[in-house]
């Protein structure tokens, strides 16, 4: 059980970090009002870089479980922020010159380097002693 609990701590501080580091391009709002567009901005990613086809309101409704109403709110708050683009009269694709701007970002690092932490953290917890 101490393992467990030690893997939920560090897939905890992992989730945190991501998010808040995400967070920083929405100082608008809090995490919870932007939660629903980041899913949708990373799942877009996520196909983007599987080669899917452009991904449309239904698809990501569908898979990511939310209300199609809210993605469509979401793609276009996304849209309208330059982070996704229309692909085709339903489509939707990431935006390269909006990845292109922030090829330096600070949060970016930050998501990096907790992401690489969790990782060696939950090796060790799986190394033989």
């Amino acid at each position: 059980m101490e393992k467990r609990r030690k893997q939920s701590a560090i897939v905890g501080r992992l989730l945190v970090a991501c998010f808040v580091a995400m967070r920083s391009g929405y100082a608008r709002k809090h995490p919870g009002a932007v939660f629903e567009e980041l899913l949708v901005a990373m799942m877009i990613r996520m196909s983007d870089d599987l080669g899917a086809p452009p991904r449309t309101a239904s698809d990501i409704s569908k898979y990511l479980g939310l209300p199609r109403s809210n993605v469509r709110r979401c793609l276009d708050v996304l849209i309208s922020e330059g982070v996704v683009r229309k692909a085709n009269e339903h489509g939707h694709v990431g935006e390269l010159d909006w990845l292109a701007a922030r090829i330096d970002a600070e949060y970016f690092k930050n998501i990096r380097d907790a992401i690489i932490a969790a990782a060696d953290e939950l090796k060790a917890l799986d190394a033989p002693r």
